[in-house]
């Protein structure tokens, strides 16, 4: 249910039409009305294109955030590892990373190149 009206919302947000949309992305009218109506759910792959046309995550689709855009611009492969190891640190280590963090980032404004 939530991802049906997640979607009706963004349409009428985009003020975009069923009909171009569906153009758009490639699909049947039908197959978008079904969507829109909770009565049809689309695969992944159509779930990751209607992100993408909306400019939101799918996590917000589906309506496991309300964050629309979580993250602006995607991960490298090295920030997603840090961010992984940051989630499974004890509160006290996530306070150090972050206190040394904040340290190497005022030194390199300070003296304008990584240390």
């Amino acid at each position: 249910m939530e991802f049906a009206i997640r979607l009706q919302q963004l349409i009428e947000e985009s003020e975009v039409t069923q009909k171009d949309l569906s153009f758009q992305l490639h699909m049947a009218r039908s197959t978008l009305n079904g969507y829109v109506n909770d009565y049809r759910e689309p695969d992944f792959a159509t779930l990751v294109r209607l992100a993408e046309y909306f400019h939101v995550s799918t996590d917000y689709l589906l309506g496991f955030s309300d964050v629309k855009n979580a993250c602006p611009m995607p991960l490298s492969e090295d920030e997603g590892r840090l961010i992984n190891i940051y989630r499974r640190m004890r509160p006290e280590g996530k306070e150090f990373l972050k206190e040394q963090a904040k340290l190497i980032y005022r030194l390199e404004r300070k003296y304008g190149r990584s240390i």
